[in-house]
């Protein structure tokens, strides 16, 4: 009996032999994944050239079901990966074909107006924020890319993307306020130019964003937002994007821009994270949502459902849990159970926020978090693989395997007593997907709630066409743990061979010489249940691991057991790899490389040949050079190489190295893999032995220190909503141009006075030190909780005799900035100002004037590489100090970090090292601190000029820095400067400093990465005057 024509409602008793009652599918039946048609409610775009497959001639199309590649299917299975926060270009590579390798199909990317646009008259798409070099990596990867320019991007970065200049325009950011739009129109231009010739199929781009988690007007009741949305989208298709459709995502599913009128997409979805940024409660998890289809039967029916972000780690904010909590709380069993409640959905576009996280170096992270943007990410920051990464691949590669889950309707779902029963459990939620054509069932099981963490027993009523309805498995019973979820088949083709059903889950399937192999597993220890069709009377053979069997059950093979390590069930043309979950997920399936630019260039399915390769820490590329396969990949191990390949294949090479390999008894070919003794050996320097020099960075603090070159800061109005608290002059660095890193403020005074109010602002958990002359006054930090915190520190200072001069008097105040608010709320927070927000100079006078030193060139830095965020304003910025080429013959010799100061204020300390690691190697290296604190200190790390992270020794939670190679010279000299502010006036010390390894891996990834080309000394500061 077909159960998409019935409703089964099971009694809430335990087994199927209870009652059972059936009735008619309520009409509310329409309003679910449908089998219908339901393109004729599709909503043609303003002013779209149409991407509708049937109506449209374009290369990229979509309807109701997925989005189609010159005609055919494709899931798009993405994940985000920002480019800037990874300034090493070549290490584009590596992470993109860590996507590939683990089943991603597409890369979703950030553009950041930002860093592309350091003034008002200049847009640049060079180095880190290079489009072409970026869109030819990934065509030669061969993933599609979902470019998503903003103008707003948030992505916790200073000012959500917008750049800090326009923080000075008045009218509401994100609005169609003109002066806004004089902003924004060169850089969405300059962004269209360079991206048409990359769209689809000459290049990767599939879509592009307009905005970001945008709302509509009537949503959020602030005029001009629907005429902003439209215009950029506008913008857009004026200057080439016309191949590709555009696309929204909504923050939740609430419609914005998936309806009729102004700002109307191509193609909507929306951004889901269901546990939110709570990385204080890791085991805490939220209940599974059941309303995906709902919402997208709601709001686009005739397009497929995409989720444009859904979450893939959290972000950590200062003082607060480390990146170790986010990832355990986004951890693989996260993965195993959301994701898999999306695809009950029948997510056809599934974009994973974040895949690889990156670093946030040179100020460019909004006030929230800290340096590191790790995200607890499937790759880390230090690009190496979490196993939440061998999940995603699990997943991945079945729904590249399993075109029909792209046409599937929904059948029913529920649980005994609600909805639709498919099990014998009340414990047990299944959702039942059937494919109309091939029949092909996808029966998603999960528990009800996810406070059950414990095992589950149960059965399920599945349907096939062999035999009708059925109750699998038949000789045992399902486990399923707690926070586990699985995908059970039935009507499974794969090549000329089909699954009957089967309880374990199926990871790919590939066709060898005619012989079909599918790959299937299950934790290890449960029972599973695989019946083949078709086989009844071909010989049965059996090899690996004993711990499943196999046996004709009428018309089909029955295999059963409980995986454990491999077994290879062989029946006539038809091959089972049946293994444990954690081996299983040791596969890889390379695609025998394909040339072109259409869809088989990025097409993971079993249309495009490929091999499978168990062993290896990762596999790159798979190609044939006549009966040699040619393999490249990474170990972290020596390892055995299992290769299951067509027979014309007969002997192996790994990295370009001839493989011994013989024929194993499961049928593959088998060699062994050695890791290099040099990469396990290599020496990296101990930095506590290193010379370390030293300069005095608060020069201002001398009687005869001179600021009459610096900025007068004498504005006395802001055209900012924020206004001073106090004072007679607007103290706010974004007006005199300096919108990032660390300022110097002094202000002078003639005559007595008894002390000082400042208000201070810099964002969550900066920190600031005053003096009076060379006297210090006070320090003080802000504080930070999840999205919220102290910016604003208000203390005052009272004077003593012995601290003032007769004449000029000088308060200095210096601070940092733990980066520009976001404006998610559309309400100009990002212009929330960073300086001194108000004074008060207890006195019958007041200061006769304040100075202002920020970041050389202000606005026009002449540092076009590291860009406009690299650097601030303190002396050794100003002078250079952190450059490469930096001449310190005059500094202190033989003063060290670990030594420190007595007193409060900064010091900067250089160093220079060599590193001369393996050819061949991959060892990502980070500089580890500890927490203090008794005496606390503030740091900043530079190498080779580029800054790459701010520590906060009271506050943390970072204390290690991974820096890429690429940044640091791996083959060469490195020049590092740290500093220490003591913020105390006891001084303060470091009781760690250490270069570390994270990891030692052989890599087949770019034998040497080159040093990113960055200006020196020389360039940037040699023909300059600082003071």
């Amino acid at each position: 009996m077909k159960l998409k024509s019935l409703l089964l409602t099971l009694s809430a008793a335990s087994s199927f032999s209870s009652v059972l009652v059936f009735g008619e599918v309520t009409a509310e039946r329409t309003r679910r994944q449908s089998f219908e048609d339901n393109s004729a409610q599709y909503v043609m775009p303003m002013g779209s050239p149409g991407f509708y497959n049937g109506n449209s001639s374009a290369a990229v199309t979509l309807d109701q079901h997925s989005l189609l590649l010159d005609g055919k299917r494709v899931m798009v299975f993405s994940g985000e990966f920002h480019p800037f926060r990874l300034p090493a270009p070549e290490l584009w590579y590596d992470v993109l074909q860590k996507f590939k390798a683990s089943g991603f199909n597409g890369v979703s990317v950030y553009w950041h107006w930002g860093l592309s646009a350091p003034n008002s008259n200049t847009v640049r798409f060079t180095e880190h924020n290079d489009l072409t070099k970026f869109y030819q990596t990934a065509k030669d990867v061969g993933i599609l890319v979902i470019v998503r320019p903003g103008p707003y991007i948030n992505a916790e970065t200073a000012a959500g993307g917008i750049p800090g200049w326009t923080t000075n325009l008045p009218g509401l950011a994100r609005t169609n306020d003109t002066l806004y739009r004089e902003a924004w129109l060169p850089y969405i231009k300059g962004f269209a130019e360079a991206t048409a010739p990359f769209q689809y199929p000459d290049g990767p781009v599939i879509a592009v964003q307009s905005e970001n988690e945008y709302a509509t007007t009537a949503q959020a009741h602030i005029p001009g937002l629907d005429e902003h949305m439209q215009d950029i989208i506008n913008v857009l298709r004026e200057n080439g994007i016309t191949r590709v459709p555009t696309i929204h995502n909504d923050k939740n599913p609430a419609g914005q821009y998936a309806m009729p009128g102004l700002g109307k997409v191509d193609f909507y979805g929306w951004d889901g994270y269901p546990l939110g940024f709570d990385c204080d409660k890791p085991s805490v998890w939220t209940e599974l949502s059941t309303q995906h289809d709902t919402n997208h039967q709601r709001w686009n029916p005739a397009e497929p459902l995409a989720l444009f972000e859904w979450q893939g780690g959290a972000f950590s904010y200062w003082s607060g849990p480390g990146y170790d909590e986010c990832y355990q709380l986004i951890n693989e069993q996260f993965a195993n159970v959301y994701y898999k409640n999306n695809y009950a959905a029948g997510t056809a576009v599934q974009n994973l926020y974040m895949t690889y996280g990156g670093t946030n170096w040179g100020n460019m992270h909004c006030t929230t978090i800290y340096s590191s943007y790790d995200y607890g990410a499937a790759i880390a920051e230090d690009r190496t693989q979490t196993p939440k990464l061998a999940e995603i691949k699990l997943q991945a590669y079945f729904l590249h395997a399993s075109p029909d889950y792209l046409l599937v309707g929904r059948v029913g779902n529920g649980t005994v007593g609600q909805g639709t029963a498919f099990s014998n459990s009340p414990d047990i939620y299944t959702t039942n997907l059937e494919s109309p054509k091939s029949k092909a069932n996808f029966y998603i099981v999960r528990q009800v709630t996810n406070a059950k963490t414990t095992d589950t027993v149960f059965r399920l009523r599945v349907n096939t066409t062999l035999e009708g309805e059925i109750v699998v498995p038949k000789g045992g019973d399902l486990v399923l743990a707690g926070r586990e979820s699985k995908i059970i088949v039935t009507n499974y083709p794969f090549g000329e061979s089909k699954l009957e059903y089967s309880t374990a889950e199926v990871l790919t399937w590939v066709t060898f010489d005619g012989v079909d192999t599918i790959v299937l597993y299950a934790l290890e220890g449960q029972y599973i249940e695989i019946s083949v069709e078709g086989v009844s009377r071909e010989k049965i053979s059996h090899s690996g691991s004993n711990t499943i069997s196999a046996k004709t059950t009428g018309k089909t093979v029955t295999i059963a057991g409980s995986p454990s390590g491999l077994s290879i069930v062989t029946i006539g043309h038809t091959r089972l790899i049946i293994g444990d979950k954690k081996t299983v997920s040791g596969f890889y399936a390379p695609r025998l490389s394909v040339s072109g630019t259409g869809h088989d260039h990025y097409e993971l399915g079993p249309s495009n040949p490929s091999v499978l390769v168990l062993g290896p820490y990762l596999v790159r590329s798979a190609t044939a050079h006549g009966s040699v396969l040619a393999l490249t990949g990474d170990l972290n191990a020596t390892t055995t190489l299992d290769v299951f390949a067509p027979k014309r294949f007969t002997s192996v090479t790994w990295n370009g190295a001839s493989v011994h390999t013989t024929h194993s008894s499961i049928g593959s070919l088998r060699g062994e893999v050695k890791f290099s003794k040099a990469i396990e050996s290599a020496k990296i320097p101990v930095l506590k032995d290193l010379e370390w020099k030293c300069a005095d960075s608060l020069p201002e603090l001398d009687s005869s220190f001179d600021d009459s070159t610096w900025v007068l800061a004498n504005k006395t109005t802001t055209q900012r909503p924020q206004q001073p608290t106090g004072g007679k002059f607007v103290l706010y660095a974004g007006e005199y141009g300096f919108h990032a890193g660390q300022w110097v403020w002094r202000g002078h005074f003639n005559g007595n006075a008894t002390g000082v109010q400042l208000s201070i602002q810099g964002g969550f958990s900066f920190g600031y030190s005053a003096f009076l002359n060379s006297h210090f006054l006070g320090s003080g930090q802000g504080s930070s909780h999840s999205q919220d915190g102290v910016d604003l520190l208000s203390p005052t200072f009272n004077f003593t005799q012995d601290q003032l001069v007769e004449g000029d008097n000088v308060i200095t105040v210096i601070h940092d900035a733990t980066g520009l608010n976001e404006d998610y709320n559309i309400n100009d927070e990002h212009k929330m100002p960073r300086g001194i927000r108000g004074y008060k100079l207890i006195s019958d006078h007041d200061f006769t004037e304040w100075r202002l030193a920020g970041n050389v060139g202000g606005e026009n830095a002449p540092d076009s590489v590291r860009g406009p965020y690299n650097e601030g304003g303190w002396w050794f910025e100003r002078v250079g100090a952190h450059l490469p080429g930096y001449d310190d013959s005059k500094w202190t010799k033989s003063c060290a970090p670990y030594d420190g100061i007595t007193k409060a204020g900064v010091t900067a300390y250089r160093t220079t090292f060599k590193l001369d690691l393996p050819t061949g190697s991959d060892i990502p290296l980070a500089f580890d601190f500890a927490l203090d604190s008794a005496a606390p200190y503030r740091s900043m790390i530079y190498v080779n000029g580029w800054q790459f992270g701010r520590f906060a020794s009271s506050l943390g939670p970072q204390v290690s820095y991974p820096v890429p190679e690429g940044i640091l010279n791996h083959h060469g000299e490195n020049e590092v400067l740290i500093t220490l502010w003591a913020l105390n006036d006891t001084g303060a010390k470091m009781s760690k400093l250490e270069l570390n390894k994270r990891a030692s891996i052989s890599s087949s990834k770019l034998a040497k990465v080159k040093v990113v080309p960055a200006p020196g000394w020389a360039e940037l500061r040699g023909n300059v005057t600082t003071n």
